[in-house]
């Protein structure tokens, strides 16, 4: 994960780059207008943000606020507090937003106001994936690749907030396996093509995201066996062997000990 700005937030024409974005993938940053800002009590605004954007229609209560803000604080100085961080962050991000604020007040909270122009990095990586998913119900393969490699320029590692909160961590995992089952759709998108070499290249990219996936050790061992590396594919074999009796004393499935045996015998059909 680097902390410079991906390819999908680099200013360009008007309308291709959101006002404000919040990042919660791999990082938390704020962009404004492209640029990451340096946010002054970083940490409050960190925590007001993620839990706006990570609740459901990117709204919360106020107490919830409060509580995950300010915990044990006594309810007049922290709802004082919120008051003053609502403002700050009005003051930081309204200008980019032609004046509108960046919450909202609804009846007992607030919540972010993504019509005029704020973003978060979560929502635009799902809407990446449930078109690609469409596409794919709708025979677009090719279409559907494109769409799935503008996810994976969004998904900049695994979701940040801190916490071991039930929410978060659901929402984390469900995020991931978008993420996992992107790579794996281009790995078989692409050794289907024939790029072996970009496939090759998918499937190591899954293997680092979850290196217990023997469907990527597969493929893995298929692209090397077509690149004409047939030891290096038989040493992929014994790698996954290796990490699933280090991870869970399990040995490999079928699919992939008869895969190594066919590369052992030189099977033309790998």
């Amino acid at each position: 994960m680097t902390s410079g700005t991906s390819t999908w937030l680099a200013p360009g024409p008007a309308g291709n780059s959101p006002a404000v974005l919040i990042c919660l993938l791999g990082q938390f940053q704020v962009f404004k207008q492209g640029q990451r800002l340096p946010l002054r009590h970083g940490g409050k605004i960190k925590s007001l943000l993620s839990a706006l954007a990570l609740h459901e229609h990117q709204q919360a209560t106020r107490d919830a606020l409060l509580e995950a803000l300010w915990p044990g604080m006594d309810l007049d100085h922290a709802s004082q507090s919120l008051n003053t961080l609502v403002h700050a962050l009005r003051r930081l991000l309204a200008d980019a937003l032609a004046g509108d604020p960046p919450l909202i007040r609804t009846d007992d909270g607030y919540q972010l106001n993504l019509s005029a122009g704020i973003d978060v990095d979560t929502l635009r990586f799902d809407s990446c994936t449930e078109l690609g998913s469409r596409q794919l119900r709708m025979g677009d393969r090719a279409g559907a690749a494109a769409t799935f490699e503008e996810g994976l320029s969004i998904y900049q590692g695994d979701l940040c907030p801190g916490g071991t909160s039930l929410n978060v961590v659901i929402e984390r995992e469900r995020l991931r396996a978008l993420h996992l089952g992107a790579l794996a759709h281009l790995t078989d998108y692409y050794f289907d093509l024939g790029d072996n070499g970009t496939a090759l290249q998918y499937a190591h990219r899954l293997l680092l995201a979850d290196p217990c996936r023997e469907d990527a050790h597969r493929a893995v061992m298929r692209c090397y066996a077509r690149l004409g590396q047939r030891a290096q594919a038989m040493k992929q074999y014994r790698l996954c062997r290796d990490i699933l009796r280090r991870e869970f004393q399990a040995a490999p499935e079928p699919a992939t000990d008869d895969l190594f045996a066919q590369l052992r015998r030189g099977h033309p059909a790998v």
